[in-house]
């Protein structure tokens, strides 16, 4: 969470990360590692052993492909929010919400806080969930620093 400071209002911008797929980006460094010992082990010596080469190849292909897909996952997974004195932004993949705090009626958390949901008037509805399903300290810091707001304002 980063602060800009002016007075005795600030905005905050909170950044909701899913967690580092370690178990990924292991198995995909093994592969390419795996991968290119087997082409090189099949393109050393005289003769080259065209199946270690064509399995060197899946395998460093398939190595470099998780690694790259793990990269997507946790680069376009993040939901990012804002909040200033006059409202708040949420914004994430495919999702784009923002509000006035004078127009939020009411704010919901599930009971284990892995997700916040902010209501304006009947209808429009604000979705926050911690990624993974589990409420982290960032959203913790989110939850409060959204309570101390409201209470602020109010409501």
């Amino acid at each position: 969470m980063t602060q800009a400071a002016s007075g005795n209002e600030h905005t905050s911008h909170y950044a909701l990360k899913p967690r580092n797929p370690v178990r990924a980006w292991a198995i995909a460094a093994c592969l390419l590692i795996a991968g290119v010992v087997a082409l090189w082990t099949g393109l050393a010596g005289e003769a080259a052993n065209v199946a270690l080469v064509v399995i060197g190849a899946v395998l460093a292909v398939a190595g470099l492909g998780l690694g790259i897909a793990a990269l997507t996952f946790v680069s376009n997974r993040t939901l990012y929010v804002v909040l200033s004195p006059d409202g708040f932004e949420v914004s994430g993949p495919g999702y784009h919400k923002s509000g006035a705090w004078i127009d939020v009626d009411s704010v919901s958390a599930t009971p284990d806080g892995a997700r916040l949901v902010i209501g304006q008037g009947h209808i429009e509805r604000t979705f926050i969930q911690a990624p993974g399903g589990i409420a982290d300290d960032q959203m913790k810091a989110l939850t409060a620093d959204l309570s101390s707001r409201l209470a602020n304002h109010g409501r």
